[in-house]
Formats: structure tokens, C-alpha cells, sequence
């Protein structure tokens, strides 16, 4: 007899692997060379925070199925979302400590990063992964002139205050939530396709 139930064992792995790639993506600006994050642009922050979301997302599904593939589905598919959610959302509260150097790394780039090396040839955003395609292929239109320009003094700054503080945990337990939801409501999507994939005994 086993004594940890498969819900909870899929959704530990999944939601460990969503906790590490969430905080990895939401600390990359800090721990990547300026001169990369200036070659690539600004649009890198949102591309790894949707990446660190689909991960999330994926590992819940995982969790789901791979516990209704082991018979238990319904309820432990759903639980090992939660599980997975809760998990996830603890790294909102890791990133805590690293807001000051994300900040510091955002101010540095405003400095550091000339519009000229932030734009392409052509009016286009260029990412230097390779050469460049055909035109019409793919191209991103250019970002705002601001995107990587000195910002207003304090514009970086985390809220000070009873407010402030209060401003940011209500904000992080309504990640938390809907992130919760969103892990539960994709375990349980997985749990039903597991389910229906699990091999059949016959007799």
C-alpha cells in the first residue's frame, strides 16, 4: 500500500517544477547581462512572464492526468491543481526579496540601453537570433520611444507605507487566487483525459 496518495505526489513534482520556472522567469532581468536584455528589448520581460504562466498551466495539466492515468480522478485531479496552484503562488512570495534588485536592473537598463541599440534597421524591432528574415516575414512593430528611456524619478520605486505594503499583499493573495483557479480548473481538465486514456482490466 502506498502511503502517499497520487494526487499529491504529481502535484509536489508539478508544482515545484512551476515554482522554479516562475521565479526564474520573474528574476531573469536581474542575473542577465545588460547588454543581452538590450540587444533583445523590452518585450523579453512579457514573453517570460506568458512563458512562466504556460508552464504553469502545463504542469497542472500534467498533474491532473498523470493522476487520473493512476485511477484517481474527479476530486485528486482537482486536488493536485490546488496543489500545484499553492505551490505556484509561494513564489510570489519568494520574489519578494529580489523586487529591490529587479528594480535596480530596470533603472540601470533605462541608462544603459540607447534607443539605437534597442531598434532594428527598417522600423522593426529586431531580436539578433539570426539573420534576418525576408521582409514582410516577421516583423514587430516598434516599440514606443520610452520603452527603454529614463524614466521620472521614483517611477521604479516600491510602495512605502502601511498602504503600499497593504496595496502589495492584496495584490499577491489575488494571484494567488486566480492563479489557484486557473491550476485546479486545468488539473481537472487533465484528470478527465487521464481518465479516459487509463488502461482497462479486463475481468
Amino acid at each position: 500500500m502506498r502511503l502517499t496518495s497520487p494526487w499529491v505526489r504529481y502535484g509536489l513534482i508539478a508544482g515545484i517544477i512551476a515554482f522554479v520556472c516562475t521565479l526564474v522567469a520573474n528574476t531573469a532581468v536581474a542575473w542577465l547581462p545588460p547588454a543581452d536584455l538590450c540587444r533583445v528589448g523590452p518585450l523579453i520581460v512579457p514573453l517570460l512572464s506568458l512563458g512562466a504562466l504556460g508552464i504553469f498551466l502545463l504542469m497542472a495539466v500534467a498533474a491532473g492526468f498523470a493522476t487520473g492515468r493512476a485511477g484517481r480522478s474527479g476530486p485528486d485531479a482537482t486536488l493536485a491543481g490546488l496543489l500545484v496552484g499553492v505551490i505556484g503562488g509561494c513564489a510570489l512570495v519568494a520574489l519578494l526579496p529580489f523586487i529591490p534588485g529587479v528594480e535596480h536592473r530596470f533603472q540601470e537598463l533605462s541608462s544603459r540601453c540607447p534607443q539605437p541599440a534597442v531598434l532594428g534597421g527598417g522600423g522593426s524591432f529586431s531580436f539578433n537570433f539570426g539573420p534576418t528574415p525576408p521582409p514582410g516575414v516577421f516583423v514587430i512593430p516598434t516599440p514606443p520611444p520610452e520603452a527603454f528611456t529614463t524614466p521620472p524619478r521614483g517611477a521604479f520605486a516600491t510602495p512605502s507605507g502601511p498602504g503600499g505594503v497593504l496595496g502589495q499583499l492584496v495584490e499577491m493573495v489575488i494571484a494567488i487566487m486566480v492563479g489557484v483557479g486557473l491550476a485546479s480548473g486545468a488539473a481537472a481538465l487533465g484528470g478527465l483525459v487521464g481518465a479516459t486514456t487509463r488502461p482497462r482490466r479486463d475481468g
